[in-house]
């Protein structure tokens, strides 16, 4: 891949992480939903996308296993969201 391509895949994913985050903390999405769809996104491109990181580290969550959906997951979600929104709007 040249690196002009490179480039515009990595703002292409920086875009649609921070428009899911924002959809995350604005209600339209769902907690849990998006979480998922970030996991999915950051595991295919998580070179582009190191600012999720913090998400996927929540203690006692483990996005690659059972989770448990919770009162309390969807506010620890939420909560990250709009912290790592504000990153990528930097």
């Amino acid at each position: 891949m040249s690196p002009r391509k490179a480039l515009l895949r990595k703002v292409a994913d920086r875009v649609k992480a921070k428009a899911l985050l924002d959809d995350v903390v604005s209600g339209e999405l769902d907690a849990y939903e998006g979480y998922r769809r970030l996991y999915a996104w950051w595991c295919s491109s998580n070179a582009a996308l190191q600012e999720l990181r913090p998400l996927f580290r929540i203690e006692g969550i483990s996005p690659d296993g059972p989770l448990g959906v919770t009162d309390d997951f969807r506010k620890q979600v939420v909560e990250v969201s709009e912290l790592l929104a504000k990153k990528f709007r930097d």
